[in-house]
């Protein structure tokens, strides 16, 4: 098995997503060797959200801050499921909050996508190199988190 890599590089700009009820976000992101483009979108509910598009509350940089989290939240994700099942996560799901989601094969392993409100990642740390496992078999069941 020859070992190679998946680069992927985020765009430094978030694109406001128009769900209601809480605060989305679009995360374009290219994969270098494939060439392909994904547009990721992520929410959050508005019993966690405290940000600008609730009416009296937050700030510009509070809704920063939040894309961080929620960005440090979609990059941790896009990790343990290429670990998972070797390939990265499909681009036409809504990833919310304290969900979790399987890949293809039915009854896969579940994995969590969690927006920790201590965890963030600037937007400016776009780059991110993943071990490319497609020429294996999954890993075990059970990576839940």
């Amino acid at each position: 098995m020859s070992e190679t890599i998946k680069t992927l590089v985020f765009s430094t700009k978030v694109a406001l997503d128009g769900v209601p009820a809480g605060f989305s976000g679009r995360f374009k992101m290219l994969h270098i060797e494939s060439g392909r483009l994904y547009v990721y979108r992520v929410h959050i509910t508005k019993q966690k959200y405290t940000g600008t598009h609730v009416p009296g509350m937050g700030s510009p940089q509070e809704d920063i801050a939040w894309w961080e989290r929620m960005f440090h939240a979609l990059v941790s994700f896009i990790e343990r499921y290429n670990l998972a099942y070797g390939y990265l996560p499909s681009d036409q799901n809504v990833y919310q909050d304290s969900r979790f989601y399987t890949g293809e094969r039915l009854f896969g392993s579940k994995i969590s996508f969690v927006v920790d409100e201590t965890m963030r990642r600037d937007l400016a740390d776009r780059e991110v190199v993943l071990q490319d496992f497609a020429d294996r078999a999954p890993a075990g069941e059970g990576i839940e988190e």
